[in-house]
């Protein structure tokens, strides 16, 4: 083992009750690199050289977790004993910048404890929730202190802003899901960066959305926080805001609101296209995400997905499995050779069907057209021979996918912009072939699920189809703290 290495514990605990935290960390950073003695290292047999290098990587552990300690202990000299949830972060980043004061900047800190307050309205976390009432009791005596909390709530604030697009579905539908995490280094030095430069402001603004329906709905939350908490529909909208802010205000793309049962297309403003969908049933949600339609198939055949497969169809081809010529499936092996499903011993069939099951083109249960877009859970938009299932007041009727009224007319806007003609779709739809064309222009899609918020005034409830809002608690909150920042 290397020698000469500094004890520091009880040292630093000795120099803490006589010298500042600034001196502390000024001594930590010079105690980080005492130099080795040099070693040829092409003397040192493998195994001596193996060694050696294990025992300096060990001892370069070590110095960085005593110089960490050393760090977190100047930060406690200087802000006493706080609940911090990134002490580690803050100890070197507050080191760094000789203690000075993070946030200058009233209007960012305002912005931002106004975001903050509204996500934890949303009853996600807990741990943000203490955190903000850490903050406010420390607001009065301002100081280093209050800079240091602000800036381990803004760390959280700042993880789960980058990462709530991604995360939407488990931490925004799940209860306690969400766990605050350390932001990465490149985001940590953006935010330091606007604060040297003097755009906090800016930088916290581009943490939140666009979205017009999330701004109104978070302005009208503290209006419906009373001394016994927040009202029932106070709750529903304040964990619907934060379902909200994963998508940007509707001026392109193509919206669908899952409970709504509506699909809008909108470009440049201006709604192109509304119609009716069916989305997932209940045992088969239709996710939140966000994508981008890459092409339209015209003609789709339907390669039945696993677990239909297994749950629905094998089932009844096992009663009788004259099911497939009736339905027009094909049982296909792993050569794409068809099976007749009279060959096949239903008795010794288990959980797992060995084959694939497909539908024709031009008679598939995807109807004449399909609308790909990248998904890891196999999602598209897709068309339907079943029309009479669109006056369903309730169309949770689907296994995942979005089932498209107007698929015809969706089809017709993208098919004209890769240059058919209506003559060239009437053909291509009369031949049963299968045909696709690439997208030409850019089409986000954006599958969400709200099901209330503020919109000119006035609040809009749609049926929880999912029960999702049901899934988060939000007992654990100080409202008067929280109305304070909203």
């Amino acid at each position: 083992m290397l020698k000469g290495t500094v004890k520091l514990s009880a040292l630093a605990l000795s120099l803490s009750m006589m010298i500042s935290g600034c001196a502390l960390a000024d001594w930590a950073k010079g105690t980080a690199s005492h130099p080795s003695p040099p070693v040829d290292m092409s003397k040192l047999s493998p195994e001596e050289r193996a060694k050696l290098e294990a025992e300096i990587k060990e001892d370069q552990a070590r110095l960085a977790a005593e110089k960490q300690a050393m760090l977190e202990m100047s930060l406690t000299h200087e802000i006493g004993e706080q609940y911090l949830q990134f002490k580690p972060v803050l100890a070197k980043l507050y080191a760094d910048n000789k203690y000075a004061l993070l946030w200058q900047d009233k209007s960012a800190e305002k912005q931002f404890l106004r975001e903050y307050a509204a996500m934890i309205a949303s009853g996600i976390s807990k741990r943000s929730a203490k955190s903000l009432e850490d903050l406010s009791q420390a607001e009065k005596d301002g100081g280093l202190t209050y800079d240091v909390l602000l800036s381990d709530a803004f760390l959280d604030y700042m993880y789960y802003s980058k990462n709530v697009s991604q995360q939407a579905q488990r931490w925004l539908y799940g209860a306690n899901v969400y766990k605050p995490q350390t932001p990465s280094d490149e985001q940590i030095q953006q935010w330091l960066s606007a604060v040297k430069n003097n755009d906090v402001l800016t930088y916290v603004e581009s943490l939140s959305t666009d979205n017009s329906h999330y701004r109104q709905t978070i302005q009208a939350l503290s209006s419906m926080i009373s001394a016994s908490g927040l009202t029932p529909t106070g709750k529903r909208l304040a964990i619907n805001a934060q379902r909200l802010r994963v998508i940007p205000d509707f001026h392109n793309g193509i919206f669908v609101n899952i409970p709504s049962y509506q699909l809008q297309y909108y470009r440049d403003g201006q709604l192109m296209l509304e119609s009716r969908v069916i989305v997932g049933k209940d045992q088969r949600r239709t996710p939140v995400m966000y994508s981008k339609l890459s092409n339209v198939v015209v003609n789709p055949p339907w390669n039945a997905p696993p677990r239909l497969v297994n749950e629905d169809i094998v089932p009844k081809l096992k009663r009788d499995p004259s099911y497939a010529a009736s339905h027009g499936y094909s049982i296909l092996d792993n050569k794409g050779n068809s099976i007749d499903p009279y060959s096949i011993d239903w008795n010794k069939i288990g959980k797992n069907f060995p084959y694939r099951i497909r539908q024709a083109p031009g008679d598939s249960a995807l109807g004449n057209y399909k609308f790909n877009m990248p998904s890891s859970d196999a999602i598209y938009l897709h068309d339907t021979p079943n029309r009479s299932l669109f006056s369903r007041k309730d169309r949770a009727l689907s296994s995942g996918c979005v089932r498209v009224e107007k698929s015809s007319q969706l089809a017709d806007i993208l098919l004209k912009e890769a240059g058919w003609s209506d003559s060239r779709k009437q053909s291509v739809l009369a031949s049963k072939k299968t045909t696709s064309a690439n997208i030409r222009s850019d089409n986000p899609v954006f599958l969400y699920y709200v099901t209330a918020w503020i919109e000119n005034g006035q609040t809009k409830v749609l049926p929880d189809i999912y029960k999702y809002d049901n899934t988060i608690g939000n007992n654990e909150i100080n409202w008067n703290t929280v109305k304070k920042y909203l």
